[in-house]
């Protein structure tokens, strides 16, 4: 399988999540040193508020950027042994995760959520454990995975047209992964395209996603992405 990955955009991103956590921290000590002096209590309360605020962003981007697996890392774990005719594009395209194949194009959106995740008559929940008020704050809230995963399918689609005039003839869909080893799921309807990081693999092979496209097809699409990866990696 051929790997692109915006290496220098993950760098980058992880620079900042440091900077928001040490910055969070050097803030919420000021305002603990500041808040034994009354005089200058309301000066301790803000400075309070803005550390806790800098520490959730910074908790945040650390979640995505620095904790490993990195969603780009696992998915490039699972997917490992695919032949060269799929591409793999992480954080370079409208959307973050995009796999070309054979047969068309798959949107990955990748959730790192950890716990029990079920999906129940449309409605998706995540069951509450203590473990997430200690290092779970970056996770952010669940929300609704495949309704996320559409409208990333859509913008991608979007794009695909701006690109290229065949773009109707190529197939769009894709998967919700969930990539953190200690999540559990629970679907009322199996077919719902969400699956754990370790069956992504064997998903995509028992799951046929149509023919095989023409192979000039495949180079344009190839092409139209590896430019504007390109483009966007130097930025």
């Amino acid at each position: 399988m051929r790997l692109i990955t915006n290496d220098k955009l993950i760098t980058r991103q992880a620079k900042i999540a440091r900077y928001a956590t040490f910055g969070a921290l050097a803030i919420l000590l000021g305002s603990l040193v500041t808040s034994f002096n009354t005089a200058y209590i309301v000066l301790a309360y803000g400075t309070l508020f803005v550390g806790m605020a800098l520490a959730y962003v910074g908790s945040s981007l650390g979640y995505k950027w620095v904790k490993e697996p990195r969603a780009d890392q696992a998915l490039a774990k699972a997917l490992k042994g695919f032949d060269n005719k799929h591409h793999l594009y992480n954080f370079l395209l409208p959307v973050a995760h995009v796999l070309v194949t054979p047969t068309g194009v798959l949107v990955f959106l990748v959730k790192q959520h950890d716990g029990k995740i079920s999906l129940a008559n449309g409605k998706w929940t995540r069951a509450w454990a203590c473990s997430r008020l200690f290092g779970g704050m970056g996770q952010g809230a669940l929300g609704n995975p495949l309704a996320e995963l559409d409208a990333e399918i859509e913008k991608l689609k979007k794009f695909l047209a701006g690109k290229l005039p065949n773009a109707p003839m190529i197939p769009v869909s894709g998967y919700v992964v969930f990539s953190d080893p200690r999540v559990e799921l629970s679907f009322d309807d199996p077919s719902a395209p969400a699956v754990l990081v370790d069956d992504l693999k064997e998903t995509l092979r028992k799951n046929k996603h149509g023919a095989m496209l023409a192979p000039k097809i495949v180079d344009d699409l190839v092409k139209a992405f590896d430019e504007s990866a390109d483009a966007k990696a130097t930025k």
